[in-house]
């Protein structure tokens, strides 16, 4: 009777750490896919945006060589990455917290 109730335990258990893993899969993969959109997002948008906004707000700026009137590949990637760390994680993990019991 004893050999029955702690198999019954360990399969409770097992279930109970099953079910934790696969919440936490779900949630790290929901945070990659969040982060892959809106880093792709995010360079589209910089190397775009940045041609026709930066010229007109800094114009004097420009002008000096202060600023790049038009953003290389590389700099809107690096932008993006800093966009995309803070963009996707936050609604997903506030998601993911919220929904635990």
């Amino acid at each position: 009777m004893e050999e029955k109730t702690r198999s019954e335990m360990e399969k409770e258990l097992e279930k109970e750490i099953e079910k934790k893993v696969t919440n936490w899969v779900e949630v790290a993969v929901s945070v990659l896919i969040s982060v892959a959109v809106v880093f792709v997002i995010s360079v589209v948008i910089f190397k775009i945006v940045w041609g026709w906004v930066v010229p007109d707000l800094f114009p004097g700026a420009v002008d000096q060589g202060l600023i790049s009137a038009d953003l290389s590949w590389l700099a809107a990637v690096k932008l993006a990455v800093l966009v995309a760390v803070i963009g996707g994680f936050s609604p997903t993990l506030t998601d993911a917290f919220k929904q635990r019991p």
